[in-house]
């Protein structure tokens, strides 16, 4: 395929990064505090401190409005100005602008006004925690946390997966250190005119478009790339989950759906975790797999990290609505909600 075809995949136009603001009249920096939960939480480092003045977003800056800044900052001053969109090309995002809200209210079976139970709070406040403290966590809660993925539904009940657990914080840097280089790698051919070409020749082999999306990208790998921290995110317990590929359905959904009673049960625990899906890149070397005994038919799906959080990054945060088409009893045609 000439390159041509292949460039809105690999220089994509019209990509417009997330922009935020902090209010200076909310903010506590401008009166003399250190405060800088903002920046802490931004896995990408979006924003900028000086001294005196509220934070704010850099130059040429990557952001793919996660919001957790907003949930992390204890004074509310963060707000969405622009979230992230494309707007044309390959990875046009569309329908588009969408509003930003928080959960609709809740309502009971009547339609009356209601409070959200348990487990809906527990759903709507939880968030990826990438600060960690080097407390270790018991393997106790470790356990109860792995019993809870174990028990997930899955496709025939073939219960795909099995757990590689390391807290050897040796083995977590060399898994680090392994990943970070590859992945390095891949962004700076990325970001070179010519080298992204070979990588374009790889994507007729094997077409995976979100490989390439902007938000991973300049995103996830340019982080890690220059790291703003390391993919295990210094966490005391890294759970690899690794899935069966002959599995009913695939290893996707399976994985996906064990992973969030994980993430769930840690959550009550007390624990905070975090997805690593950059731990995938450890099926392409061969010395870490086999340190971690991973063997066809099995492969990396996905990681979590357990930790217990330095400062609190979790709560509510508006997400795109997208309209909602019903097919409803006896309306004859079909209804986008807006």
């Amino acid at each position: 395929m000439p390159w041509e075809d292949l460039k809105p995949i690999f220089r994509p136009e019209t990509v417009h990064m997330g922009v935020l603001r902090a209010d200076p009249e909310k903010c506590t920096r401008p009166r003399g505090s250190k405060c800088q939960f903002c920046w802490d939480n931004c896995p990408l480092r979006a924003w900028e401190l000086q001294e005196g003045d509220a934070p704010r977003m850099k130059e040429g800056h990557d952001c793919f409005s996660c919001y957790n800044c907003m949930v992390a900052c204890p004074r509310k001053a963060i707000s969405v100005v622009e979230p992230y969109h494309v707007d044309e090309g390959f990875y046009k995002t569309e329908p588009h602008p969408l509003p930003a809200k928080l959960p609709l209210e809740p309502r009971d079976a009547e339609g009356n006004p209601d409070q959200w139970n348990a487990i809906e709070r527990a759903v709507f406040h939880r968030r990826s925690v990438r600060n960690l403290k080097d407390t270790p966590v018991p393997e106790t809660l470790v356990r109860r946390v792995l019993e809870a993925g174990r028990f997930a539904p899955s496709a025939g009940n073939s219960q795909p997966w099995k757990f590689i657990v390391v807290t050897d914080q040796a083995l977590i840097h060399e898994m680090n250190e392994g990943i970070y280089g590859a992945l390095s790698m891949f962004y700076n051919m990325y970001k070179d005119d010519e080298m992204v070409k070979l990588l374009a020749a790889g994507y007729e082999a094997s077409p995976t478009p979100g490989t390439y999306d902007p938000r991973i990208i300049l995103g996830g790998m340019g982080s890690v790339t220059k790291r703003n921290g390391p993919v295990f995110l210094n966490a005391p317990v890294v759970i690899l989950m690794a899935c069966d590929e002959r599995c009913i359905g695939g290893p996707e959904i399976n994985a996906g759906i064990c992973g969030q009673n994980m993430s769930l049960v840690a959550n009550s625990l007390g624990i905070k975790s975090c997805w690593v899906g950059f731990s995938q890149v450890i099926n392409n070397l061969p010395p870490l797999k086999e340190k971690l005994g991973i063997d066809y038919p099995w492969k990396i799906m996905t990681a979590l990290v357990l930790g217990y959080p330095r400062f609190k990054q979790e709560g509510v945060v508006p997400r795109e609505f997208r309209p909602i088409t019903w097919f409803r009893e006896g309306a004859g045609s079909p209804e986008v909600e807006e």
